[in-house]
């Protein structure tokens, strides 16, 4: 075979395989809105931001609960044409679907969402499962900051609930595997989360004593009990003191 022969049949299969490989959508939802079409950002108005939004974060709903979810003031009939509107201009917008119709709405399959991906993480960490990518999947930011509909504002709490819920068990996980370094960071992420959380509190201090560094796990729990006589005017539970009090005793048994 000649060499120009091979070089196009080369080409050939290159441009076979370019074609073949699927587009791939990513629709970033936590820290911000933001979709990527193979790593391109793809400009979306703020109408459809709306409709693809609500997509990522419920994954699959009914039309009428789309349209009620994201027109609530309108009446029904004028809440479904505006849906019917927002699905039309969705599909003008990009060369590949964004959402499937059937029965039900949802993202199309080339769409993944990171709202879905921390979802699946902290699922995978409170069943047991395997630690690998879950940190940075956990170590995002808040549901579309800056957006106030009642639907966003809910979903915001239930995500943030399950990260801390997620990071904590991280958190006990990579202690109980004496990774501590990352343990504390884990750690530490969930307590900037929600300072007053006497859980993520619970977590670090737990990470201090299986390290032995009993200073550390002290001054973290005086400056919660401080924070919490501050703002809210109690106590940390009398187990999260007995927690480092016996820390205390043991260190002074150990003494020479």
């Amino acid at each position: 075979m000649a060499v120009h022969e091979v070089t196009q049949d080369l080409r050939s299969g290159v441009q076979e395989t370019g074609a073949a490989r699927p587009t791939r959508y990513t629709l970033r939802l936590l820290g911000g809105f933001a979709l990527e079409r193979d790593g391109r950002s793809v400009v979306v108005p703020q109408g459809a931001r709306r409709l693809l939004a609500y997509l990522g974060v419920r994954q699959r709903c009914a039309r009428s609960e789309a349209a009620g979810t994201l027109w609530p003031a309108s009446h029904e009939d004028r809440a479904r044409a505006n849906l019917r509107t927002m699905l039309w201009r969705l599909h003008r917008m990009t060369p590949e679907p964004l959402v499937e119709e059937d029965d039900r709405l949802a993202l199309a399959a080339g769409v993944t969402s990171d709202v879905a991906a921390l979802s699946t993480a902290a699922a995978v960490l409170l069943s047991g499962g395997s630690l690998v990518g879950t940190v940075p999947t956990l170590a995002t930011g808040e549901l579309l900051p800056g957006w106030y509909d009642d639907w966003v504002l809910t979903e915001r709490e239930r995500l943030r609930q399950t990260r801390l819920y997620a990071l904590e068990a991280l958190a006990e996980r990579l202690t109980t595997q004496g990774r501590y370094g990352e343990a504390v960071q884990v750690a530490l992420t969930a307590v900037h989360l929600e300072p007053l959380r006497e859980s993520a509190t619970r977590a670090l201090i737990s990470v201090h004593l299986a390290e032995r560094n009993i200073n550390e796990a002290v001054r973290r729990f005086e400056l919660f009990r401080a924070d919490l006589g501050r703002e809210l005017g109690v106590a940390p539970t009398p187990w999260l003191e007995q927690l480092v009090r016996a820390s205390l005793t043991g260190a002074t048994a150990l003494a020479p």
